[in-house]
């Protein structure tokens, strides 16, 4: 609970929200933004898992020390009946070994085709990955079963990490997110970052101006992941 309060803490802190007295047409805008994002906090905190991490030897900033790539990957991506773009995440191998090997093989199975992002948020991130549920709600690790990340080292301060989502055994499946700023905080000591967007943000941009339905925040128009493999 207390965690959950210090993301709400921080997520008003930025906002720049002033109160009903400040009620400007800005105003009201950052207000409407910040109930969006509290719930989709809220709820992905429940679907996501509540679990503490376990403690951290030592916290890696990736702006100024990023994972070495070891593999890439792609997703191959298309918002409804528009034109497919690709996505090439690099993997950090070195760092993150075995959740890495788990996102490798669900790519080079081809196991993410037929798949979607589920939840999408703007400037905030995109949910996807859940093989075998569509809602989202579970997914299936290329080992079958949840298993417990690598580590929590990696801090999410940079824009097109990509994480697994915990589910609430603590462990990852299949599920993932990509950070879509450069102030994930509220992930830090909860989700494992292995990977980064290296080609392809440019779609995740266009991923993150679709319509969606509260309070899930699930895209109207399907965003489908339409092949993966090994690049």
């Amino acid at each position: 609970m207390f965690k959950l309060f210090s993301v709400l803490l921080f997520i008003s802190s930025v906002s720049g929200f002033s109160g009903p007295k400040a009620f400007t047409k800005i105003a009201k805008q950052q207000y409407d933004r910040r109930s969006v994002i509290e719930s989709t906090i809220s709820s992905a905190i429940l679907v996501l898992g509540s679990n503490p991490a376990p403690s951290i030897a030592a916290y890696i900033d990736p702006n100024t020390d990023l994972p070495v790539v070891t593999k890439r990957v792609y997703l191959d991506v298309q918002i409804g009946d528009k034109e497919p773009g690709r996505l090439v995440i690099g993997l950090f191998g070195e760092l993150m070994p075995k959740t890495v090997e788990n996102f490798e093989q669900l790519c080079s199975s081809n196991s993410y085709a037929g798949t979607t992002f589920y939840r999408v948020l703007s400037d905030f991130t995109i949910q996807g990955g859940a093989i075998g549920d569509s809602s989202g709600k579970t997914g299936k690790s290329a080992f079958g079963s949840p298993f417990e990340p690598d580590n929590f080292r990696l801090m999410h301060t940079k824009k097109g990490l990509v994480s697994m989502v915990r589910d609430r055994s603590g462990g990852v499946d299949s599920r993932f997110f990509i950070n879509c700023n450069d102030d994930g905080g509220w992930a830090d000591d909860k989700f494992a970052a292995f990977g980064i967007v290296e080609e392809g943000m440019d779609y995740v941009k266009k991923i993150e101006k679709v319509s969606v339905s509260p309070p899930k925040n699930s895209p109207n128009t399907p965003v489908n992941i339409l092949a993966s493999g090994v690049v």
